[in-house]
């Protein structure tokens, strides 16, 4: 099965499910020694979980820069990822231009899943 590391860690933990593999692009850190499915032997396989912050279309550049600034800051305290690392989420971070690029890359591979699985609406 395919689960977030912080609805299983505990088990695996508890060696109550074996971890065969990461579905992220990169080894989580919650699980240093679990190595991706690419690494496993499928190039390129990435299905990272990711939250982010978005606004409504046409939001002041003053208002997104601002807000950036400060979910950026947040991101460095230790109160703010403690929990946070503690499910097995890894911070990123960055800029409203990075996450903007993300989610267009992200868009176009679910887009490419579901048109080669032969899905409609």
């Amino acid at each position: 099965m395919f689960s977030p590391a912080s609805t299983v860690l505990q088990y695996v933990e508890a060696v109550q499910l074996k971890a065969l593999a990461s579905s992220e692009r990169t080894r989580a850190s919650a699980a240093p020694n679990l190595p991706t499915v690419a690494e496993a032997g499928l190039p390129g396989f990435d299905t990272s979980v990711w939250f982010g912050v978005v606004g409504p279309s046409g939001m002041p550049r003053e208002i997104v820069e601002k807000l950036s600034r400060a979910i950026n800051e947040a991101l460095k305290d230790d109160d703010v990822t403690k929990p946070l690392h503690a499910a097995g989420l890894d911070i990123k971070g960055g800029t409203p231009e990075e996450f903007g690029v993300y989610i267009a890359s992200e868009t176009k591979k679910w887009n490419d899943v579901v048109a080669a699985a032969g899905l409609r609406k």
